[in-house]
């Protein structure tokens, strides 16, 4: 029997499969209907209880983990779990819309929305950052984009989208 080779490593294909099987997963939850159609009008952001408060503490517990504990040698597997939780939490808000949409005028509430959903392809960036210098043990870095850039994601992202 002829063993077949694959082009890449190992541990690749079995990131690759990951990265599928989540994506598989995000794919399934995204809404059917046009975004702006579909989009819940939730009360409140803050709220644990509503949709986007549940997926916001989700990743307010990831950003903790990393700004508390952050991310090192001993506690890899641990990180790389908070990473994807992080990760999945994110592409469900894309599908969410901020309450604070509710204030826009009409005409303007479709860019906001984009804006919002930019914001969050922004962040899931640097989680994909994040995530890449966990796998390459590099520890220092990821805790950087943890402390930095993402940070400074989360203030810009609750300065403009988060009700007061």
């Amino acid at each position: 029997m002829t063993k077949l080779r694959l082009p890449f490593s190992a541990p690749l294909s079995v990131l690759l499969v990951a990265s599928a099987a989540l994506a598989a997963g995000a794919w399934r939850s995204m809404p059917a209907a046009p975004l702006a159609a579909s989009t819940p009008r939730l009360e409140s952001q803050g709220d644990e209880a509503s949709p986007i408060g549940e997926q916001m503490e989700t990743m307010n517990a990831a950003m903790r983990f990393f700004l508390k504990t952050g991310a090192t040698a001993e506690n890899r597997a641990t990180a790389l779990e908070w990473v994807g939780k992080f990760q999945a939490a994110i592409v469900t808000s894309k599908g969410l819309t901020p309450p604070s949409a509710a204030k826009v005028e009409a005409g303007a509430r479709a860019e906001f929305e984009a804006g919002y959903r930019r914001m969050l392809v922004d962040v899931l960036a640097a989680t994909c950052r994040l995530e890449a210098a966990v796998l390459d043990s590099k520890y220092d870095e990821a805790n950087r984009i943890a402390r930095e850039e993402l940070t400074k994601l989360k203030k810009a992202g609750h300065d403009k989208y988060e009700e007061e």
